[in-house]
């Protein structure tokens, strides 16, 4: 049985430890919540979005989807390598693919959910050079009604 902090935790850490020794060694930063300022790119930020309890399973168990937002944010100069970079200068899709590839790695979380999805993907490109994605992870699971 997981809570929402569980599942939260594991997400970041399987995004940290991606960034140390996986697909995501380019990302410089890492962040659990909104920042004012983002000193390096590319930049990863988690938020959680949405919690629902869909129904009791069995007295006293509840399955639940936890939403969280995954914004990741590039900075590229070169307008023909915003969305589809190179090894040492990537993209916006090279950042989303990264970020989903490495996820879905752990169908489980590592035992924390039943499953999980990617819902929604948006992008936005309003302030050149920058570019961000924003990824809907959907994330089911059941809790101890009294341990949410």
């Amino acid at each position: 049985m997981a809570k929402t902090e569980d599942i939260w935790n594991e997400v970041l850490s399987i995004l940290n430890t991606a960034k140390l020794s996986g697909s995501l060694t380019y990302v410089k930063e890492i962040s659990a919540g909104v920042r004012s300022d983002i000193p390096l790119f590319p930049a990863i930020i988690l938020e959680p979005a949405r919690l629902g309890e869909v129904n009791h399973t069995v007295p006293r168990f509840i399955r639940a989807t936890f939403e969280i937002t995954i914004t990741g944010w590039i900075e590229v100069y070169s307008p023909d390598k915003q969305i589809i970079g190179e090894e040492n200068d990537k993209g916006i899709l090279d950042l989303e693919r990264d970020i989903k590839n490495e996820l879905e790695k752990y169908p489980d979380l590592n035992g924390k959910c039943q499953k999980f999805s990617f819902p929604t993907t948006s992008y936005s490109f309003e302030m050149y050079p920058y570019r961000s994605v924003e990824i809907t992870m959907a994330i089911e699971y059941i809790s101890e009604a009294t341990n949410r």
